[in-house]
Parts: structure tokens; C-alpha cells; sequence
């Protein structure tokens, strides 16, 4: 509902309306009328037929906003528990004051997530064509955790199944269809989804047109679950009263591949983690030219060194490593060359030397559209966010490293030589880079990042939905 809509709407309710006259349109002769026009989409496409209804806007507060130090928690706003108490402020005032007390409730409503520090305002991100709101994510996060709804083949498992809020939103499995599961922390930031970047937005990461649905009867493919495509979740979905009304309530119209798509994309990107211990320290740094071992020291209490997995190692040791791990980090290492800007990545593709053989790990290759490809991304993959690692073992697409300082010692002894190497990593036409690093680098490189792990996602987000 617009405001001026419901102004208009409350003025002619207060001044009363006369009855509405019968009144009978000139028929056309029957030459005359147009012919109309059905487009009529095989039933298991779910046609769209969204219809605007009314709702609770979910507003990203970033840090760098004046609003952020005056909002409490991560989640500030809890919509009415029993529709309609919103026009509670309306009543015993006068009708035109009650009438306006409740066009300005309904516009005043929002919920505003404070986005934690260091992490960049995640409105640009998403696509105008699903705005957040509450209902919408209230709706997607219910067929996150629904176990046994998504089908692929004989398998059943829920979306949580692999992404589990308790770890990390992975499973931490070596493979899982194919490759490491990766995190949905942080997710609403990615350029392009899935280690291949074969999407490029949320919305299409478990369908990615109408043929995804199989007609009745058909059986579903056994290797969609691979290629991550979730059919048969319209049939199920509609045979379902709980989720035909939620639908209805939100969406205007029963279950379609559209929509479920729209409200999974609103919960997952709403998953967020940042404060960590590296974004304090650049806090506390402020104008500072550059980051010194204090700004790491202000903030290292005991939980944070253990988290750091620091040892006995005392907070002014452990804060000078910090420091030297960050100028490896951006210097000798190398690795802020790929991984830069607050999210610790540049969203493209490399290839890092992990090649099995090009047929069968073409990489972003394969996805890049039709005069964008390059040889450089035969075998690439994307280059991941380096927040929130601890939590997120193992690394790389294939998973073969178990450790933070296995990730990194791959980088000094581990590369493959190959033509299709990224720049970054090569030395010549095909060979791999000399870091020179010794085992105390690899060690402060791993500390610092460990420090870029984020404070938990918020229970509002983990916390699997209540029965109703």
C-alpha cells in the first residue's frame, strides 16, 4: 500500500460515499470484440502471478551509517505477532486522527539489521526485483530448515542439511556434489554463486529456468542434485496447506519457482558475520597512516586469543605476530593481490594450480558467456572470501587442504605448473612464484587469518523456526 493510496483511501472513507449506480457498458457487436489472448504454460511451470501485497521492509543499517551506534542488537524490529494490532494506536482518537495514526504505523514499520562492522552495505547488492522483507524472509527461512522438502533423486535433505547454521553454514565435507561445500556466510556480497560462478544471483542457485521442473510423473534427473538444482519443490510445496496459505499471504499467489526462489535468497542474505578482531583494530587505528601491533593488542582479551589459537603465547607477542602476518599479507605473501577490499576478495576466478585435468575441471570457463572467455580461466575458480575461515575447513574447491596453514603452505611448495596459471602466482610462462616463506611466515600468516573471523551470526538467523 502507497501512502498516497491510503490517504486517498482514509478521506473517503471519513466522508462516506454515496452508493455506486448501476451502470451497464455499451456492448461492442459481436464483430467488434477483441479476441482474447491466453498464454497458457504447462501446469508444472507454476506460472508466476505475483500480486503486490502488503508487508514489513527489511532495512541494512552498515556501519559507516549515523543509525548504526543507535541500534542495539543485529535484529530491531519484531513485526505485530497477531495481524491487524498495528491500527491499535488508532484507537479512542478521533477518526481522523486515528486514521492517520494508522497509514503513518503501517510506513513507520521496518526492521533495520545492523550490519556488522567491516562489511560493506549489502543494498547494492541485491537486485531490485526482490526487495527483503519480513514475511518474505520468514517464508524462505521455513523451506531452509524444512527437513526432507528439497528432492534430488533418492536423496532428501533441507537446505541446512549441508549449509548448517552450526557450522559455519557448510558442512565441512571434502566434497559435496562435486566440490567443497561452501559457506553461505556473507553470501548477499558474491559477484557470481558456486565455486564456478555457473550463476550469477542467489535467486538462481537452486533453479535456473522453467525446464528445471520436471512435468508429473517424470522422475527427477539423479544428477541435479550435482549441478545443485532442487527440483520437484513446486508439487511438494502446493500439496502443503501451511505453505499454499504462506504463499498466498506473501507472494499473492500459490507456490512457483519464482517465488521460492525470491524468499530463500531474502533469509540467506541476511546471513552476515564481520566485527572480527582485524576490523576493531582498523577501527582503532582511525586516520592512523598504518596499523600497528597496538590497535590488535586494545582488543585481545582471553577469548580472543583463544580463538587465535594463540597458545600461551601473552597478548603483546601475540599482537606483533598479528601485525607481521598482516604486512605478509599485503606484501611478500602476496595474497592481497586476489584477496582485497573489505570482503577479502575481487569476486573473479583463478586458476591457483589445482588442475585434475581440464575436461573435467574447466572451471569458470565453462560459464563465462559467449565472447568473455579467456584462456586464463581454463581451470579457474572462484576466489573466495577469507572471512570467517576458521569455521570453514577444508579449503580450496576439492577441499584437499584440512588446515589454515596447510592453505597457506600450499601456496609456498604446493603449486602445480601450468600455461593457465593466474598472473599473480607465475614466475615465466608456466611456473609458479617463489614466496619465499619459511614456517614462522606460514605460522603469522594463519594468526592473521584467524583474525578476520567474524563475531557468530546472529541466533534470529541460526536458530531453526518454530513450530506452528
Amino acid at each position: 500500500m502507497r501512502l498516497g493510496t491510503a490517504v486517498i483511501c482514509v478521506c473517503l472513507l471519513m466522508a462516506g460515499c454515496k452508493p455506486a449506480e448501476r451502470y451497464v457498458a455499451r456492448s461492442k457487436k459481436p464483430a467488434e470484440k477483441e479476441k482474447e489472448i491466453k498464454i497458457t504454460p504447462p501446469p508444472h511451470w507454476a506460472w508466476l502471478d505475483v500480486r503486490d501485497t502488503w508487508d514489513v521492509p527489511i532495512v541494512f543499517v552498515p556501519s559507516t551509517s549515523p543509525e548504526w551506534s543507535k541500534l542495539r542488537n543485529f535484529w530491531n524490529f519484531y513485526p505485530a505477532a497477531v495481524p491487524g494490532t498495528t491500527t491499535l494506536s488508532a484507537l479512542g482518537q478521533h477518526p481522523l486522527g486515528a486514521a492517520l495514526a494508522l497509514v503513518a504505523s503501517l510506513h513507520a514499520e521496518a526492521i533495520k539489521i545492523k550490519v556488522p562492522r567491516g562489511l560493506p552495505d549489502p543494498a547494492p547488492f541485491i537486485p531490485s526485483s526482490n526487495p527483503p522483507t519480513y514475511a518474505k524472509w520468514k517464508l524462505g527461512k521455513k523451506i531452509f530448515f524444512e527437513d526432507k522438502l528439497l528432492v534430488s533423486g533418492a536423496d532428501r535433505v533441507s537446505c541446512a542439511f549441508c549449509h548448517q547454521p552450526t557450522n559455519a553454514f557448510c558442512d565441512g565435507q571434502a566434497t559435496s556434489g562435486g566440490f567443497n561445500t561452501l559457506s553461505l556466510i556473507n553470501v548477499v556480497y558474491n559477484k557470481r554463486q558456486f565455486w564456478d560462478g555457473r550463476v550469477r544471483h542467489l535467486e538462481q542457485t537452486i533453479v535456473r529456468d522453467l525446464k528445471d521442473e520436471p512435468a508429473p510423473g517424470l522422475e527427477v534427473p539423479a544428477d541435479l542434485g550435482r549441478k545443485h538444482i532442487w527440483a520437484g519443490l513446486v508439487p511438494k510445496l502446493d500439496k502443503r496447506d501451511d505453505y499454499v496459505d504462506a504463499f498466498r499471504q506473501v507472494f499473492g499467489t500459490r507456490p512457483t519457482l519464482d517465488t521460492i526462489s525470491k524468499a530463500l535468497a531474502t533469509y540467506t542474505r541476511t546471513i552476515l558475520s564481520g566485527s572480527s578482531l582485524y576490523d576493531w583494530a582498523e577501527y582503532k587505528r582511525g586516520k592512523a597512516a598504518r596499523l600497528k601491533a597496538e590497535h590488535f593488542e586494545a582488543y585481545l582479551d582471553a577469548a580472543t586469543l583463544k580463538g587465535l589459537e594463540a597458545g600461551k603465547k601473552d597478548k603483546s607477542q601475540v599482537a606483533q605476530e598479528l601485525l607481521r602476518g598482516s604486512q605478509l599479507f599485503q606484501g611478500k605473501g602476496r595474497c592481497a593481490l586476489c584477496h582485497k577490499g573489505p570482503l577479502f576478495t575481487d569476486g573473479d576466478f583463478h586458476n591457483i594450480g589445482i588442475i585434475r585435468g581440464l575436461e573435467d575441471e574447466p572451471g569458470y570457463f565453462a560459464h563465462a558467456p559467449l565472447g568473455l572467455k579467456e584462456t586464463r580461466l581454463i581451470g579457474a575458480f572462484r576466489t573466495p572470501s577469507l572471512r570467517n575461515l576458521s569455521g570453514t575447513a577444508p579449503y580450496f574447491h576439492d577441499g584437499s587442504r584440512k588446515s589454515l596453514k596447510d592453505a597457506v603452505a600450499y601456496y609456498v611448495k604446493g603449486i602445480f605448473p601450468s600455461s593457465h596459471l593466474a598472473k599473480e602466482l607465475r614466475e615465466g610462462p608456466n611456473m609458479p612464484v617463489d614466496l619465499n616463506l619459511d614456517a614462522d611466515d606460514i605460522e603469522v600468516l594463519a594468526l592473521f587469518l584467524r583474525s578476520l573471523d567474524g563475531e557468530p551470526v546472529d541466533a534470529m538467523i541460526t536458530a531453526p523456526p518454530r513450530k506452528e
